[in-house]
């Protein structure tokens, strides 16, 4: 049984705000009544247009004339004096790749896959388990603990340690900057304290790689730091501005959106006695069962784009410097695309149509990565553990990006040999 389940829609066009605490706990009810209702929506409380269904959200991510480089949206409605306290935010968020579009885009993208590819994650499935298995050690020892500091601020932090081949003194370093960062960037309500964040996320992150790209350029080793610095295309390699930009993003994303992923994932399987069983006896299984998960409760809500040019849109007049909201949350529980959305079901025979890492120009590069995360750790948790979910109250993080837990309790009790 999930979380949240759906309801009867209003008959009237209602208005949604993302930092509402209703709107954080259930996005589903309000983004699908949108669906029905108003699917190309201009919200006056989000300054933007709500795009809702999945084949318009496939059609906007598809689009070159809306725009990712939408920094712009960060910046509406702050003091003046903060945009100039905030230079190094600005800098390098405009060379991140989710935020380039056109020919930087593609060079940046051609050359992170080399460095990225499926070679990389077959190599690291290994440090993987091993990683895993420590945290399942500890998971034992405590019995009762905050799922979210136990596993998920160690699990995604503890690969990146290891993609980077810095000491494992770096991953709690790691999970901080990443965890400023995204809740800063990805905040349902912006203010110039979390403006002032970013920027000091961003120049504490540049002191910890600055020095590491040195020394793997004169001493390269296997790993993503050394291969990103003498990845090419020709005679085209990534800046040295370019490549920190890039490990801002390899840090924010794969340590947050996994953290996310694990907790919400881990309470649909341990509340759900047919998803558990299925498990348990068909271990092969997890791919598709997570994969079923990103979609639906899922952990991207949203993404946004900016009108490039005035767009004439199902109907609806885009002006250009428009802000667009893209509902990923709104796509992967389209009912029209998936019969019965809120029910879980892993032999779902349309599984590649979920949004849950993007389609098109900016499909997540580590999405096999985060992949093999979540199933290592599901597989390797429930075959050792009974898991139960304590009573709590479950608050949600402040994140239009997110779906996700601040905290969630849990016990871990090992099961019979």
């Amino acid at each position: 049984m999930s979380l949240v389940e759906p309801s009867t829609f209003a008959s009237a066009v209602q208005d949604v705000n993302f930092a509402d605490p209703e709107f954080l706990a259930d996005p589903f009810n309000p983004i699908q009544r949108l669906q029905n209702e108003a699917p190309v929506f201009y919200s006056e409380t989000q300054k933007g247009w709500i795009i809702s269904r999945h084949h318009d959200v496939r059609a906007v991510l598809a689009d070159r004339r809306f725009l990712s480089a939408r920094v712009v949206q960060l910046f509406r409605g702050m003091p003046p004096e903060i945009e100039k306290q905030v230079e190094a935010f600005k800098h390098f968020n405009q060379l991140n790749i989710v935020r380039l579009d056109g020919r930087d885009h593609t060079r940046i993208r051609v050359l992170m896959l080399k460095a990225f590819d499926r070679a990389l994650v077959r190599k690291f499935e290994s440090h993987i388990v091993e990683i895993v298995d420590e945290i399942l050690d500890e998971c034992e020892r405590l019995g009762e603990f905050n799922f979210f500091k136990v596993v998920g601020e160690v699990l995604p932090s503890g690969v990146i340690q290891r993609l980077f081949d810095l000491p494992q003194e770096t991953r709690p370093i790691l999970f901080k900057l990443a965890s400023d960062f995204v809740s800063a960037s990805g905040a349902a309500t912006m203010t110039p304290e979390l403006l002032l964040q970013l920027d000091r996320s961003i120049r504490e992150m540049n002191e910890l790689f600055v020095e590491l790209v040195a020394e793997r350029e004169l001493n390269p080793g296997d790993d993503l730091v050394s291969t990103m610095i003498h990845a090419r295309d020709g005679l085209s390699r990534l800046s040295n501005d370019e490549m920190l930009a890039q490990f801002h993003s390899v840090v924010s994303a794969g340590a947050e959106t996994t953290a996310n992923s694990l907790a919400t994932q881990l309470v649909e399987i341990a509340r759900n006695p047919v998803l558990l069983e299925r498990l348990r006896t068909d271990p092969d299984c997890a791919f598709n069962m997570t994969t079923e998960l990103l979609r639906y409760p899922g952990t991207i809500k949203c993404m946004t784009r900016l009108a490039g040019e005035d767009i004439d849109f199902q109907g609806q007049s885009i002006r250009k410097g428009d802000l667009i909201w893209v509902m990923h949350v709104g796509a992967n529980i389209d009912p029209t695309v998936f019969p019965d959305p809120y029910t879980i079901d892993i032999d779902r025979p349309n599984l590649r149509e979920a949004m849950s890492f993007g389609p098109g120009f900016h499909h997540c590069i580590g999405n096999m990565l985060a992949r093999s995360e979540l199933t290592t750790f599901f597989i390797r948790a429930f075959d050792r553990f009974d898991v139960e979910i304590l009573p709590q109250q479950f608050d949600m993080v402040p994140s239009y990006v997110f779906y996700g837990f601040k905290e969630l309790k849990v016990r871990f009790t090992p099961r019979p040999k």
